[in-house]
């Protein structure tokens, strides 16, 4: 998909945004700040595990039957070049 080429308006919401060099996808964020925008490559990072899913019962009380799942993982970032902050937005204009 090619983008436009004059100036495009958006009433609402966008998604993605696509440009000369490809697709942006835009993410909603609650926990971090309005100031701050987070600029993230999928290809340089992902989830590894360190310990695979694993059930454990534990013990018995009346006729309830307790169980614990425990797994270990963590986030991998292969190239933290890949990733970015824009801070201090200015969100008033």
């Amino acid at each position: 998909m090619a983008p436009n080429d004059g100036p495009t308006t958006i009433i609402g919401a966008a998604d993605v945004y696509v440009s000369d060099f490809g697709s942006v996808q835009v993410v909603p964020n609650r926990f971090q700040r309005d100031r701050s925008a987070f600029v993230l490559d999928p290809e340089y990072a992902s989830v590894n595990y360190l310990r695979d899913f694993e059930v454990v019962d534990l013990a018995r009380v009346g006729d309830s039957e307790q169980k614990l799942v425990q797994v270990e993982y963590g986030l991998e970032i292969s190239n933290e070049a890949a990733h970015g902050v824009i801070a201090d937005i200015d969100v008033t204009a």
